[in-house]
């Protein structure tokens, strides 16, 4: 259960992450000086390196052991996440995104095909539980986000403290490596 945890906590990380753009959109756009309608080119960016993610992800886990990629994808995305508020090139911040999108595909893979393994054919009720812990994160992001807005009135400082709650998980990741 210690190893199913890890990959629940990973999905709410990984929820964070994926509700954190919409709500910060407006903010990014004044950030790089950008109109709103071509700021949501970083919704496209993020996808595509999500697609090239999925497409990586499967081979990779089969080569390279699972923890240490998870926990690897993780740091990625909360240096990713960190980066995004000092980012005010828009190419660069779409080069961001496109990065986050990979490692947060990777993380997807990952926790999906290694709760199988943990669990074979027992796995259905985990898989649920799997991504009912991304909904708390996607749920759990936005709350964050306005709180941190209120108390800092910085978007600054919500993306670093998304960032810095994924950095226990990845920790907990690399702990689970045999």
């Amino acid at each position: 259960m210690a190893t199913t945890a890890g990959y629940y906590a990973a999905f709410i990380a990984l929820g964070m992450v994926a509700a954190s753009l919409g709500p910060t959109l407006p903010w990014l756009a004044d950030n790089t000086k950008t109109q709103l309608g071509q700021i949501s080119l970083l919704f496209t960016a993020r996808s595509i390196g999500y697609f090239l993610g999925s497409l990586m992800g499967g081979r990779f886990y089969d080569r390279v052991p699972g923890h240490l990629l998870s926990a690897t994808m993780l740091v990625a995305m909360a240096v990713c996440m960190a980066v995004i508020p000092l980012t005010s090139i828009f190419w660069l911040l779409v080069a961001v995104l496109l990065l986050l999108g990979i490692g947060e595909a990777y993380v997807d893979v990952g926790g999906n095909a290694m709760l199988v393994w943990v669990h074979g054919r027992e796995v259905g009720p985990y898989m649920n539980a799997l991504h009912f812990f991304f909904g708390v994160g996607a749920f759990l992001s936005p709350i964050i986000i306005a709180w941190v807005i209120a108390w800092s009135d910085s978007i600054t400082w919500a993306y670093w403290l998304l960032a810095l709650l994924i950095v226990p998980v990845a920790l907990y990741m690399l702990s689970l490596i045999h």
